[in-house]
C-alpha cells in the first residue's frame, strides 16, 4: 500500500487519492496490495503546488456542506461531498481543509493499524466521538498493546503518521522505505520486494 501510494504522490504533478482505507484495497494473486476506489482522488494544481498544497495541504475551502451516509455493512460514516471516511479523516480534514499528499499518509497510518489490530480506527466509539478524538490527538496508544510489542518500528512509523502537524507527517517514499526496512531485518524480504 505504501508503495501505491508512494507512485501517486511521485506523479507529476502529484496525485492524492483523497480515500485510503481498507476497504478500498484489493490483493492481488501474487499478494500484491492494489489501491482502488479512486472516486476522490485529485492531481494537485500548480497553484497547490506553489501554495506549498503538497507539503501541508492546508488550503481551506469555501462553502464546506458535508453529506452523511452510513453503512451498515461496513459500520462506517462517510461523509460525501468532501469525498473521504470520517474514520480515517486526518484532523485538517476535519477542520475544513482540503485534502492533499499529507491526508493521504495519515490514513495510511490507519491502514496499517487495520492490518496489524485487525480492526478498523476507533472501533468502540461512537462516529461523533471519532471527531473529537482525532482533533483532541486523543489517538490508540498502539505501543501500549501487546500484540505490538515485537514491531515497535511500525508502531513508531504509524504514529509518526498520525501526527497532528501535517509537515511533521513522514513521506510515501519515507513510509515505504521503512517499511521495506523492517520486512529485510525481520526475514520478510519477500515482501519488501513486492
Amino acid at each position: 500500500v505504501a508503495k501505491g501510494v508512494e507512485y501517486l504522490h511521485s506523479r507529476e504533478p502529484p496525485i492524492y487519492h483523497g480515500d485510503l482505507k481498507s476497504i478500498n484495497l484489493l490483493v492481488s494473486s501474487e499478494c500484491r496490495a492494489v489501491i482502488t476506489d479512486f472516486g476522490s482522488a485529485r492531481r494537485l494544481t500548480a497553484k497547490d503546488l506553489e501554495d506549498g498544497g503538497e507539503r501541508t495541504g492546508h488550503k481551506p475551502q469555501e462553502g464546506l456542506v458535508l453529506d452523511v451516509k452510513f453503512s451498515a455493512a461496513t459500520k462506517t460514516m462517510t461523509l460525501t461531498g468532501d469525498k473521504y471516511t470520517l474514520r480515517w479523516a486526518a484532523p485538517e480534514l476535519l477542520n475544513g481543509d482540503a485534502p492533499g499528499l499529507w491526508s493521504d499518509i495519515w490514513a495510511l497510518g490507519w491502514v496499517g493499524y487495520e492490518v496489524m489490530m485487525d480492526s478498523i480506527p476507533f472501533e468502540n466509539i461512537s462516529d461523533g466521538m471519532v471527531v473529537m478524538s482525532v482533533i483532541r490527538g486523543d489517538l490508540p496508544s498502539i505501543s501500549d498493546d501487546t500484540r505490538m510489542l515485537l514491531i515497535q518500528a511500525l508502531c513508531s512509523l504509524l504514529a509518526r503518521c498520525w501526527s497532528l502537524d501535517p509537515t511533521k507527517r513522514p513521506t510515501a517514499q519515507e513510509c515505504r522505505a521503512e517499511i521495506n526496512w523492517m520486512a529485510s531485518n525481520t526475514g520478510l524480504s519477500s515482501i519488501a520486494r513486492n
